[in-house]
């Protein structure tokens, strides 16, 4: 008999509507506390709630489900008749959900769960496991797809940037970005995700525009070499943001046709709004690029 595979996503991996239900993915939403009324994060409550109430509350910040949540939440899968799961999830340096599933996993009988870290967040690690269920959607098996996950994660990039750090540092996830902090007087950092999950520090430039064109360059320079199979995903946070990741979305597009030769149509485009889960960190004021493309084998 053949398994039947189900295939997980978290909040903190920036799913659209059309990407869950197009691919029939299972979704796992970390818990958001906004002046001690606790939501689950999902769709309605990102595109309803969140951005309507964050920015007169007092104070705000994320939790994981509790281990016999996410028990729970394998047992329903496994109820629906999946023998093996393939369950993907942002990264294990900024927050513990990662290491609970990874219990999960082994206390569930008869689910075979693979528990994936893309070492990314939201816009990042939404590329790995786009391109991971790809792969497993294409007929590999699910332990072949978990040894190309190195690769794929080397076949991502994403890029941030915040108007300040206050609540990176006030939720513990500055990461190496930490020698930034008190220094943003009118300056713009430009923050990214390191090869090992923490947040790090990439550039930090005077205004916005100085700011739009490294980060068109930075994507532009990690698709050099990587021309295949080319993603760009957009998102914002606060609505003084839309108008900026808008022209720096056309920005890099453009500078991508002229510099890489690559046609517009070639290139899949995502956009979106950052999910409260990963706004929590960093604050709502947050615009960020993110990109995937794959070296020609030679």
């Amino acid at each position: 008999m053949k398994d039947l595979i189900a295939i997980s996503i978290d909040s903190g991996c920036a799913p659209t509507r059309e990407f869950i239900q197009s691919h029939k993915l299972f979704f796992m939403g970390m818990k958001v506390i906004i002046d001690d009324i606790e939501y689950n994060d999902e769709f309605d409550f990102m595109e309803n709630v969140f951005y309507r109430v964050v920015d007169s509350s007092r104070e705000f910040h994320t939790a994981q489900p509790p281990l016999g949540q996410v028990l729970e939440y394998y047992n329903d899968i496994k109820s629906r008749g999946f023998t093996e799961l393939l369950d993907i999830h942002f990264s294990s340096k900024m927050s513990g959900l990662y290491d609970t599933c990874i219990l999960a996993s082994k206390m569930v009988e008869g689910l075979e769960v693979h528990v994936v870290d893309t070492k990314k967040v939201s816009i990042g690690a939404h590329l790995v496991a786009k391109r991971l269920i790809e792969l497993a959607e294409s007929g590999l098996k699910i332990d072949d797809v978990m040894k190309r996950v190195p690769g794929v994660i080397d076949d991502s990039f994403m890029e941030f940037s915040v108007p300040t750090l206050k609540y990176l540092i006030k939720n513990g996830r500055i990461g190496r970005a930490q020698g930034l902090a008190g220094t943003l007087l009118n300056i713009k950092p430009i923050l990214s995700v390191d090869e090992e999950g923490f947040i790090s520090p990439i550039a930090k430039l005077r205004g916005m525009k100085k700011l739009q064109e490294e980060m068109v360059s930075n994507i532009v320079e990690f698709l050099e070499k990587r021309r295949k199979s080319i993603a760009l995903y957009s998102i914002y946070g606060g609505e003084e943001y839309l108008g900026v990741m808008k022209e720096t979305t056309e920005r890099t597009i453009e500078t991508i046709e002229m510099n890489l030769g690559i046609a517009r149509r070639d290139i899949e485009l995502i956009t979106g709004r950052i999910w409260p889960t990963i706004a929590c960190h960093s604050g709502p004021a947050v615009f960020g690029l993110a990109c995937y493309g794959e070296k020609e084998i030679e």
